[in-house]
């Protein structure tokens, strides 16, 4: 899902264009995305010609073709900047670890954080191995017009750091459950020992 996701979006459609192409309903669509039920053949076949991959591909992200992206360098940078800083990194740590991973990624991530441009094209495995080295969803890199994901990413990375100067190593954000980003924030002031916003 995450791989049709990707190309849907490199391709510039919406779902509804991407479902409508390839003769699904909402519903049916929805219960496969939702992982209720399986794809069949037949959807992978149809997803695949409407996104212009193979089934093959769409059915394996590491066989589908790398997208580049035209991202807007000031505020993507700025964002890459705020998940080294939440672990107490530095931009050096992370192309160091990108280095290790993936040296295109890594030259990726330096014309990013260097760009004197309003914006820059980037592959897309770039944002995405930032993120997983960040350990937060690949949409606050990726779609960054997504407000409700940012709020809520940027207040995990807020307890994260206050977490980390109470003492804490490490917390599974996914154990946190639904928390609403101002609960987050709450804790998080909770534990630098300020009091409640009001």
């Amino acid at each position: 899902m995450a791989n049709v996701d990707r190309l849907r979006r490199a391709k510039g459609l919406t779902v509804g264009e991407l479902i409508s192409r390839a003769g699904m309903t909402k519903s049916y669509y929805q219960s496969r995305a939702g992982f209720s039920l399986p794809y069949n053949t037949n959807d992978i076949e149809a997803l695949a010609a409407v996104l212009e991959v193979t089934p093959e591909q769409l059915a394996s992200p590491d066989s589908a073709p790398r997208i580049e992206m035209r991202v807007p360098a000031g505020p993507l940078a700025q964002r890459v900047r705020r998940l080294v800083a939440s672990h107490a990194a530095t931009e050096a740590d992370l192309l160091a670890h990108l280095e290790d991973v993936d040296p295109r990624a890594a030259h990726g991530a330096r014309i990013l954080l260097s760009a004197t441009t309003n914006t820059v094209v980037l592959d897309e495995e770039v944002l995405r191995l930032i993120t997983h080295w960040a350990d937060v969803p690949v949409e606050y890199l990726t779609d960054y017009t997504d407000e409700a994901l940012t709020d809520r990413t940027e207040a995990e990375l807020e307890l994260r750091e206050a977490m980390r100067e109470a003492g804490a190593e490490s917390i599974q954000f996914r154990a946190l459950g639904q928390m609403s980003p101002d609960a987050l924030r709450a804790i998080a002031r909770s534990l630098r020992g300020r009091p409640p916003a009001s």
